[in-house]
Formats: structure tokens, sequence, C-alpha cells
């Protein structure tokens, strides 16, 4: 609508409500990639005359499935062909990312109803070609050095255990304990990829991905499927809050690697947006793709600090009757991380839970207030979205936005080339040796990946020497000071 006066025109923005959604199974499917969208379509109360535009939001159909200019195909075989349609794609952010574009359009007045949809067909490719592909969003210098997906969330969880003070075996059981939660909660999910529970001598059995990054704290490779329809009429949920944020491709250019900027940054957004504070979210959905991430996600949206880490953990405070539950839908760490589908799942299982279309025994009792985060690549590109039961009231926020988020610790760096984070990994990309060590070495607060070759394994803060560099690659050693006795 637009109302003139005074020579200006004043456009009023739409309120933007979810009217329903759909999920497909996530995991190993026969079914198509064009098959898996088309039974998630059809489980919509939708007709499709009613759809005024289609966002598909899909990471990498080309290499997963061979299927270019994909928008246009899968309208055609959802037999909704003359509408707008496009395709969105910001890597692991992907099902976020074409919600937050689809929102704007039905905000803006664009269109009325906007039918959503966020997929992946993943597991017709071995695991070495799948590692491939998700490797081409790490930065190429990264990349040569032998880094991957897993390797490069190891050396962040490594540098935030050294930062918070939190002993290896400690912090190997707060990992544990998100693990036995997600994968709790996902044996409860009736589309999960992992329905089964996994206790403690299950995790800590598993074999190692990239220390300290055991089996059960990587998210599987899923197929699967989500869609949203949102609509400018009333719905049961409204969006009230929606953020994005990007940063630096490269880890080893970021001040740093403990707190993901992107994040804060959509966070921000959404709690302004909302004029809320963290204190009125009830529970939240947030991107798990490796344990550590939930903790650091936690942080990075405001809901717990650091100081709360242990706690909040060992006391089962995420639970659905603990303070303040977190990825009761099993996450992406146990529903599966179809790439495509993975942020939009997030907000569709928000929904479901919030709408009382969730088991009731897990369903927690306050469920107005939903916060949903979603990173893309190594948090390249991130999503916040807070979303309202219809008819919930709530609380203004008190205080400035940026009071809401605790910093990570400023540590001085000084002349001396140093170790400021490693990890072993073992899950090596094809025609790489198993296994390799990485680090990240910083000197005068500059930051560089290398591999670390000697017999010892590297430690943070030691320092270390260069020894070669070659194909583009660096080699750094332990640095060792001999004396000469008489």
């Amino acid at each position: 609508m637009t109302l003139f006066g005074g020579g200006t025109i004043l456009k009023i923005m739409k309120r933007v409500f979810i009217r329903d959604v759909s999920l497909s199974d996530f995991g190993k499917l026969k079914t198509s990639l064009i098959g898996i969208i088309q039974e998630t379509f059809e489980k919509l109360n939708m007709d499709s005359d009613d759809v005024d535009g289609v966002f598909i939001g899909l990471m990498n159909p080309e290499g997963f499935t061979g299927v270019g200019n994909i928008a246009s195909y899968i309208t055609d075989k959802l037999g909704i062909y003359g509408k707008p349609a496009v395709r969105i794609e910001t890597a692991s952010s992907t099902g976020a990312a074409v919600f937050y574009s689809a929102y704007a359009a039905v905000k803006a007045g664009l269109y009325k109803n906007v039918l959503v949809i966020g997929a992946e067909k993943m597991t017709s490719l071995s695991t070495h070609e799948v590692t491939g592909l998700i490797s081409q969003v790490i930065d190429p210098y990264e990349r040569k050095t032998g880094l991957t997906m897993p390797a490069l969330a190891a050396i962040v969880a490594n540098r935030f255990r050294y930062e918070s003070r939190i002993r290896p075996s400690k912090f190997q059981n707060l990992l544990a304990e998100v693990a036995i939660k997600n994968h709790f909660y996902g044996s409860k999910n009736p589309t999960a990829h992992f329905k089964k529970e996994i206790n403690r001598e299950k995790y800590f059995s598993s074999k190692y991905i990239s220390e300290p990054l055991r089996l059960f704290d990587c998210s599987p490779v899923s197929d699967g499927a989500a869609a949203i329809v949102l609509s400018s009429e009333k719905g049961g949920v409204e969006i009230i809050g929606i953020g994005q944020g990007t940063d630096r491709q490269s880890l080893s250019k970021r001040e740093t690697i403990t707190s993901f900027d992107a994040t804060i940054k959509a966070a921000t957004q959404a709690y302004q947006m909302a004029g809320i504070a963290p204190e009125s979210i009830d529970f939240a959905e947030i991107h798990d793709a490796f344990t550590p991430f939930e903790i650091l996600g936690l942080l990075d949206t405001g809901l717990l600090k650091r100081s709360e880490i242990e706690n909040f953990y060992l006391s089962k405070e995420g639970y659905h009757n603990g303070r303040l539950p977190v990825n009761i839908s099993g996450g992406l760490k146990s529903r599966g991380h179809p790439l495509g589908a993975s942020g939009l799942a997030q907000i569709a299982e928000a929904f479901k839970i919030m709408t009382d279309k969730y088991p009731p025994e897990i369903t927690p009792e306050k469920k107005d207030v939903c916060l949903t985060q979603s990173v893309g690549g190594l948090a390249t590109n991130n999503f916040v979205t807070i979303l309202r039961l219809r008819g919930a009231v709530l609380k203004p926020a008190k205080k400035d936005t940026e009071e809401f988020f605790s910093k990570p610790p400023r540590f001085k760096s000084d002349s001396n080339l140093r170790v400021y984070s490693h990890t072993r990994l073992y899950s090596t990309a094809e025609g790489v040796e198993s296994p390799l060590d990485l680090v990240i070495c910083e000197h005068n607060y500059k930051k560089f990946f290398a591999r670390y070759s000697d017999r010892d394994k590297p430690r943070i803060k030691s320092r270390v020497k260069i020894t070669k560099k070659e194909n583009g690659i660096v080699y750094v050693k332990q640095l060792r000071r001999f004396s000469i006795k008489g």
C-alpha cells in the first residue's frame, strides 16, 4: 500500500507469516532430487494456483545431480510453471538464505503467497566426492594445504577450548553431551536421518575424524527437502526478526576464529527488528554441523555466556524441559544435513513445535518465541531468524543490542612464530596421506595455515619455524633450543 501526503510516498511493509510447512524424510533416500521435492510439495496444504512466486534453495545440484537451470526445471515438474522462480545458494546456509529472500519479497508486497523450497540429493556420490564438492566453499589456499570442513571446525574447537580454559577431557565431555542430546531428539523425530540414541560409551568408542572431533561430532551426508509457504495473510507463526551477516572467506584472515562475526551481525539485525532481547527466546534451532558449533552458535546469538557453558550442558539445560531447549528436532547432527535444506528445515521444525505438531512428550512448555541460526561455509554467510507464535506477548529489550553478546578473550601476540591452533586430520582429502597434522600459526597478529612436520603433536603457543614452502604449501616444525655442555 502507498500513502501520499506532503509530497512524500510512504510504503507500508507487509507482515509475513508462515502458513504451512512440510518435510521429507532425511537420510539416504532412493528417490531422485525431483522426486523428494515433489513428495514434500504434495504434503503442503496449498493449491498451486495460490502460488505467486517460487524461491528454491540448492547448494550444488550441478555437482550432486548434474542438473542446471534448476529453478524452472523444478517448477515445471511441480506443475506451477509460468510463475516467477529463482534459485539461491549460500553454501550450507542455503535453506536460510532462500527463506530470507522469500521473506523480503512478501514483506515488500511483491507477492502475497510464496512457496519456499530447500533441498539436496547428496548420497548418490561417494564420501570422497561429497567431501570434494563441499570443500569448494573453502578458501583455495586453505584447501590446497589439506584443510577440509571437519579440519577447520576442529581447529576452531581447539582454539575455543584453549581460550575458554577448559581441560581437554572436560571439553570432550561437553561435545559428547551435545551429541548425546541431539541423538536423543533425533530418535523422537520421525523424519530424522539418525533415529537411534547414543550413550557415552558409544560416543567415546567412535573414531576421530579430526581431533578433537569424533564421528559422532559430525553431521551426516543426507538427502532431504523442506518446504514452507510464506504469506502476507495472517497465519499461526509470524517472522518478527531476520538478519544476515558475512565474513572473510579465509579463517586465517579473521581477528578471532572462536566467535563468528557473521552470526553476531545477523543476530543483531534480527533482535533489533524484533525489538526483543535474548531472554525472550523460548527455544532455539542452532546450526550444529559439528557439535562445537552448537556451543558457538549459542554464544554468538547471545543465548549463552561463556561462563555458563559447562553448567548448561552438564545440567542438561538444553533439553525440552530445561531453561533453553536447543535442537530438540535432533539438529543437523541427528536430523541430517542435506545442505540446501537444513536452514529451511530448522524453521519448519520450529513451526511444528510452536503449533503443537510435535510429540507432546518432548514439546517445551514455553514455545512462543524461537530463534534459528544457520551457518554458510565456515561461517562466511550466516542467518538468524526469530519467530513468534501468533498472539504471544513480547517483552521489549531494555539494553543495547551490543550488550547481548559475550566477546572472546583477547590474547597478546608477539614477535615469535607460534601455533595458534591445530588438529590431526584422519579423514583426509583424496590423494593426501593420513593422518595429517595441520596448524594455524600466528606472528604479530597475522595468521596463516601450514602443515606441521614433527614427531611430536603441535600445541597451542608452541614456537615453530618454517622449514620449507613447496607447491604453495607451507611446512613448519617445532623450534627447539639446544644447549652445549662442556
